[in-house]
């Protein structure tokens, strides 16, 4: 109701205005001054509106916003052309047929300024009270994102019990480093790079220190860093993430390193530790360290199945461990990610609800988009505050009310696991629902990003099912003496039964021979069996999305 108010206001001032500049103009003498006038009482409320209309339009039938204000704006800028154009007309008909008197003379007008003044103040102050009703939403939104963290944080222990600070000491000891940073670090591709490399074996040794942190962090059961959640940015986590990678990698480049020497329980144990690295860093509820930690997670069965060829019947037991069979069977989730994001955009909605904001409405707007240049001219004016003030009475609540329903969504798909067909039909529908019923600008900018998730989180559940059955491989490969051809070689002396293929339904996963070792792995989201992922260190052939491990032998077939 309010909202009508305001066009109302803004058609009522409007229309003085124009009444004003007719009387105006009925009152001077000189030709040139009144025809200024006159056209100011039509042109100036019409060039006023046009900005607001463009916007609008815009809104409407480019950007497709189901809340665009598009009617609403069109029908305040056709009152205020077609009432203005008959003000001006009915104020210069003279009074009586026949006489030069324009009826106009007649109209008060000192009494016109001041209604115009107070229809203006009307109109601005309907503005500021709808302003006003947004920013009344920040102390809820805050204390409603500030709950959704507080129950999925990591808990608050000591220095002694938390394994940040260890981490923190880690990163400090590899950001000191020149040649762990350098373009060309075995960092880099710790996966693939030969570990017996003269510079991978000093980059190990010189940071034994560090990786002595690293070990005793990941044995401690609860990461969290000292951060401001009451202003989350990316900004507070993107760097430590990075930080996190390259521990990982020198971890990995340990694990590696070992198995080579013949040191296959010192192997097995940095594995785990690369698991519970990638643990710690997912511990925080936000996308990108979910994302992060399932990447640590990834490599660690990368690891894993590099060192599974090297073990003999003396390991047999070490796949019996506690942290392998976790590493093998416990499956990343991104369920309290989701919330952590939902509180995270929680935040920024809150942020952008206040005017005083140091990053508004379209400065954020811009980051969003990869502006890299200047903000665009009218961002800069002095109209840059009253069209943040717009963007947030008109747009903004609906474009929260979206995301959070859009979020909502997506925690409830994750709430219950689904097959891939499910899950993919279900996060096709909310991005169906973004693209053609599309309720908010910031909303349809982050939402979407989100269902790759889901596809992440089922290539983890395929990686994850492909290890254990690489671990049941090893063991028929010691025992039997030979690798297995198939799944059925498994069932059940080494596996209750074949895993499925999460990508696929009701098909198992594919095992296959080739000359260097076993292939294991699901046909990836196309459903198309590709022969599996292509080995480390190669080029993927375009179309491929296998999901899977190899475990290489030297001597395949016959050991």
């Amino acid at each position: 109701m309010t909202h009508l108010a305001f066009f109302i206001a803004v058609v009522a001032t409007s229309l003085l205005w124009s009444a004003t500049m007719t009387a105006a103009a009925t009152r001077v003498q000189r030709p040139w001054l009144q025809q200024l006038l006159i056209t100011l009482a039509v042109i100036a409320p019409a060039l006023a509106l046009a900005p607001w209309l463009a916007g609008s339009f815009m809104l409407a039938f480019a950007a497709k916003l189901q809340v665009n204000w598009f009617a609403a704006v069109v029908t305040a800028f056709l009152s205020t052309v077609i009432g203005g154009g008959w003000i001006v007309r009915a104020g210069l008909r003279p009074t009586v047929i026949g006489l030069a008197i324009p009826t106009a003379v007649q109209w008060p007008l000192v009494g016109l300024v001041a209604a115009f003044l107070l229809a203006k103040s009307v109109a601005a102050g309907t503005l500021l009270t709808l302003d006003k009703g947004v920013t009344s939403m920040i102390p809820s939104m805050k204390a409603e994102a500030v709950e959704l963290l507080q129950a999925n944080l990591p808990p608050v222990v000591s220095d002694t019990a938390n394994a940040a600070p260890l981490y923190q000491a880690a990163f400090a000891a590899l950001d000191a480093d020149p040649v762990a940073g350098a373009p060309d670090s075995p960092l880099d591709t710790s996966s693939t790079v030969d570990v017996q490399d003269a510079a991978v074996a000093d980059l190990v040794a010189r940071h034994s220190e560090t990786l002595s942190l690293l070990r005793e962090a990941a044995g401690r059961d609860v990461c969290r860093f000292t951060r401001d959640w009451t202003r989350p940015s990316l900004d507070m986590l993107i760097p430590e993430m990075q930080s996190v990678r390259q521990a990982a990698r020198l971890v990995q480049l340990a694990a590696r390193r070992k198995a080579t020497t013949g040191d296959i329980a010192g192997a097995l144990t940095d594995i785990a530790v690369l698991h519970r690295i990638g643990q710690h860093a997912a511990a925080e509820p936000i996308l990108i360290s979910g994302l992060v930690g399932v990447a640590i997670d990834t490599m660690a069965l990368d690891t894993l199945a590099q060192v599974l060829p090297k073990l003999d019947s003396s390991d047999l037991e070490r796949l019996d461990a506690p942290a392998i069979r976790d590493l093998v069977h416990i499956v990343p989730s991104f369920k309290r990610h989701f919330f952590g994001e939902e509180a995270f955009g929680t935040m920024m909605f809150a942020s952008l609800c206040d005017g005083r904001s140091a990053m508004d409405s379209f400065d954020l707007l811009a980051s969003i988009e990869g502006s890299s240049g200047p903000a665009p001219a009218l961002w800069r004016t002095p109209l840059k505050p009253l069209i943040g003030t717009l963007f947030r009475v008109f747009l903004l609540p609906e474009d929260f009310r979206a995301y959070r329903s859009t979020l909502r969504a997506y925690q409830q798909l994750l709430a219950v696991p689904k097959s891939f067909t499910d899950s993919t039909r279900e996060a096709k529908a909310i991005e169906d629902s973004l693209n053609n019923d599309r309720r908010g600008i910031l909303t349809s900018m982050l939402a979407p990003a989100l269902s790759s998730c889901i596809r992440t989180g089922v290539r983890s559940q395929a990686l994850h099912r492909a290890a254990a059955v690489a671990v049941a491989a090893t063991r028929h490969r010691i025992e039997k003496g030979s690798l297995p051809e198939s799944l059925d070689d498994l069932v059940p002396a080494f596996l209750p039964f074949a895993p499925a293929d999460p990508f696929a339904d009701n098909v198992p996963l594919r095992l296959t021979q080739t000359d260097s070792g076993l292939v294991i792995y699901s046909v990836g989201p196309d459903r198309e069996d590709d022969g599996g992922p292509a080995a480390p260190g190669t080029e993927t052939p375009g179309g491929n999305d296998d999901v899977g491990l190899r475990i290489v032998h030297s001597s395949a077939r016959t050991q």
